[in-house]
């Protein structure tokens, strides 16, 4: 759990907000939020609220909007790195194009699973799966990386 030695309120302030999908880091290259196959599209978003001490979230997926919530588990100001667990992602029903409705699915599923967090230098939020002790060594992690919306 989250010691009250004011990490809480670190991490709440730093995480709340308005974010843009910018890129998925996929073990050991990046790719854009829906790939190449995609075109254009809809920002992928994501807005974080804490309410009763849960996180909760929501915002467009590609072709649906979504909702949500995570709790944070653990986390270290002074790495920028925490722990979560996420409660039930969950959308709106539209269907739409293949490419679309495959990108929104990744999204989807990288929320879901997520159980790392953290913040880089530039303040952007990625949200997944990081690297550890415990991981093969050809595995980088799996995430996805957020920018603050503007």
């Amino acid at each position: 759990m989250i010691s009250c030695d004011g990490t809480q309120i670190d991490a709440q302030s730093e995480i709340e907000g308005e974010w843009t999908l910018k890129n998925v880091f996929l073990s050991d290259a990046y790719d854009t939020p829906c790939g190449w196959e995609t075109g254009e599209h809809e920002p992928l978003t994501m807005n974080v609220t804490q309410k009763n001490g849960k996180y909760v979230i929501g915002g467009n997926s590609a072709v649906n909007t979504y909702f949500g919530s995570f709790e944070i588990a653990s986390y270290n100001k002074d790495s920028k790195i925490g722990t979560i667990k996420v409660s039930g992602i969950n959308s709106t029903k539209k269907a739409g194009p293949v490419p679309l409705m495959n990108c929104e699915q990744r999204f989807l599923d990288q929320l879901q699973n997520a159980t790392d967090f953290g913040f880089d230098e530039d303040g952007q939020l990625s949200i997944g799966n990081f690297r550890n002790e415990n991981s093969h060594p050809r595995d980088g992690g799996y995430y996805l990386i957020f920018e603050r919306s503007k």
